[in-house]
């Protein structure tokens, strides 16, 4: 005859079977439990102290009072102090000032509290131990359906993301409230939670309670879906990792983007602006493909816009005053205009090395007759009106326009040119102008310029 499990061994059992099966203390043996003084932080803990000896753990615990809710939020502090005395656990307290945090930072108060919370734990040392469970992921990925999400966020809360774990992550409320209840262990409510002001109580309160009628065990049943996309989303994010680093120019640009497979591109473009600390949804993700087909622009978040011309595509903040015009004393050697871009120029007299250089086309757009140069030069910045008249070309071009055609994105805003007493001679990644242009047999100064970029390639016609 067989004895029915208690609930206590039950939920000791699954958590003990959910660490090891995901790998959560992996080589670790420091764990610190988020402890808030709800329900399911104590399951946690309490749930960590029972495993303590088995999994040969350092168990301890962090309480962050957000001073949202005065004496409410002063009393949950005084209950994890008591709590942690009474099961020999050492309790570390952060108090954080959220509403000052916000009118600083911006945002609603739930990511301001989320940010002051994870701040206070990053002082933390081990592992840290979050007690989401099954219900806060329906919530979740409820909440991001209802403002637009890919397969990423149907994946829901993930068990680990580098420090982080969620040992009770396979547990519903009502399993740890049961938890909680047979071994007599008491917790506090957040007077916040029954208030419709935010939205994950409102998805709690009014749309969970209608799934849980069609299907009693939809939190297991979703968290079951995640486990399964997880797996899908590790091989669309392993793709994603080939073809953006393929892809990516320093500081916030991708070239090529039409050859990169759409369920890639996507990804790509939301890794391009995590790397830019821009937010965005689904809409923005859409926005930017639908330029990458048709070249243009979009705004994204703030004053961020995406810029798209052939095939490149480049993330950039909107300057409100016109770019700071650059210019400096021109001199043979090395310059610089713009960080981490060098202008190098050098003076060839020997005839014989003016004479392979002038042959050998490559070098075209970048070798001036130093004695038809006039008067006093300038080395600068692009300035509105520009115009030239290339080399072969019996009428000037704009600037402007020459840049559109021909210059990627990612290059517009740091270009070098030389002008004279009488105008253009030199524009980068453009041409020389017509009247100093070397001639063979003629020439017998001649000043060859290159753009040297630490980060990245230069432009075409500066390679060597």
């Amino acid at each position: 005859m067989s004895t029915k499990m208690s609930v206590k061994d039950n939920f000791i059992k699954k958590m003990e079977q959910f660490i090891y099966d995901h790998q959560l203390l992996k080589n670790e043996s420091k764990v610190c439990c988020a402890l808030s003084g709800g329900a399911d932080s104590v399951a946690l803990l309490v749930g960590m102290i029972m495993l303590r000896e088995k999994l040969l753990l350092e168990v301890s615990a962090v309480h962050v009072n957000h001073c949202l809710r005065g004496e409410e939020s002063d009393s949950d502090e005084q209950f994890c102090r008591e709590l942690c005395e009474r099961l020999g656990v050492t309790l570390h307290v952060h108090r954080c000032d959220v509403n000052a945090y916000r009118e600083k930072n911006g945002g609603s108060i739930e990511t301001a509290a989320r940010q002051c919370r994870y701040a206070a734990f990053e002082k933390e040392t081990g592992l840290i131990a979050t007690a989401h469970t099954a219900s806060d992921n329906l919530e979740t990925i409820l909440q991001r359906i209802a403002r637009g999400t890919g397969l990423h966020g149907l994946c829901g809360i993930p068990v680990k993301r580098d420090r982080f774990i969620r040992p009770v992550l396979f547990a519903s409320r009502k399993d740890i409230e049961e938890f909680l209840m047979e071994i007599g262990e008491g917790f506090v409510t957040d007077s916040s939670n029954n208030s419709d002001d935010y939205t994950r109580n409102r998805i709690r309160h009014n749309i969970v309670p209608i799934l849980q009628e069609l299907n009693p065990s939809v939190e297991k049943t979703v968290s079951s879906m995640c486990g399964s996309l997880r797996t899908d989303d590790e091989f669309f994010e392993n793709q994603c990792s080939i073809f953006f680093d393929k892809h990516f120019k320093q500081p916030s640009c991708l070239v090529n983007i039409l050859q990169i497979p759409k369920a890639i591109r996507v990804r790509c473009f939301a890794r391009l602006l995590e790397k830019c600390g821009i937010s965005y949804n689904a809409r923005i993700l859409d926005d930017m493909d639908k330029i990458a087909h048709t070249g243009g622009r979009c705004h994204l978040a703030g004053d961020f816009n995406c810029f798209v011309s052939k095939g490149e595509l480049v993330v950039r903040k909107t300057e409100n005053n016109p770019p700071v015009q650059r210019e400096a004393a021109f001199n043979i050697g090395q310059q610089s205009l713009f960080n981490d871009i060098y202008f190098h120029t050098r003076l060839i007299i020997e005839q014989n090395e003016i004479n392979g250089c002038i042959i050998n086309k490559k070098y075209t757009n970048r070798l001036l007759d130093y004695d038809k140069i006039k008067g006093c030069v300038t080395l600068r910045s692009r300035r509105p009106g520009d115009r030239i008249q290339l080399a072969g070309r019996g009428f000037s071009v704009s600037i402007k326009k020459r840049i559109q055609e021909v210059i990627p994105l990612s290059r517009r805003h740091t270009l070098h040119f030389l002008e004279d007493e009488e105008g253009l001679i030199y524009a980068e990644g453009i041409g020389i102008s017509e009247r100093v242009r070397p001639a063979l047999g003629e020439t017998k100064k001649l000043l060859v310029v290159s753009v040297i970029h630490d980060s990245d390639e230069p432009l075409d016609m500066e390679k060597e």
